[in-house]
């Protein structure tokens, strides 16, 4: 186990989370990596923009492998959303920090729609529950 508290304990939520927490988290820390991408470059730190560029890429690629293509539309605008994002990824390690704002911009857009989204089909099915509970 990790002498890092914080760190045991994200491991333990990432391994027991369902799959709708576990794809907010992906969102979360897509974002995360692309702002502290950005601010290793402005302190010209090029081993941490890479490190965090690098991280993003992977967490883009996760969410863009994990969709489920036999869902139409959605799916496939999804899909080359992330491909373009992971495009762009690669194209700002010439320091080209538009392009990091870019994908920032659109992961934190889907991010926001998936977070209203899912609260909205937990709270869609919260009633359900509590009226079956209450006939049980």
């Amino acid at each position: 186990m990790s002498s890092n508290p914080y760190a045991a304990y994200r491991t333990v939520e990432a391994t027991t989370a369902d799959p709708v927490t576990l794809t907010t988290m992906l969102y979360d820390g897509a974002v995360k990596a692309l702002k502290k991408a950005r601010l290793h470059h402005e302190n010209g730190n090029a081993r941490g923009f890479n490190d965090e560029t690098n991280r993003a890429y992977l967490i883009i690629g996760e969410l863009r492998s994990t969709l489920d293509m036999s869902q139409g539309e959605l799916s496939e605008n999804l899909a080359a959303l992330y491909a373009y994002c992971l495009r762009l990824i690669i194209e700002s390690s010439v320091g080209d920090m538009q392009k990091l704002i870019e994908v920032e911009r659109h992961i934190a857009t889907i991010a926001d729609a998936w977070r209203v989204a899912t609260a909205e089909l937990r709270a869609a099915r919260a009633p359900g529950r509590l009226g079956a509970e209450a006939a049980a």
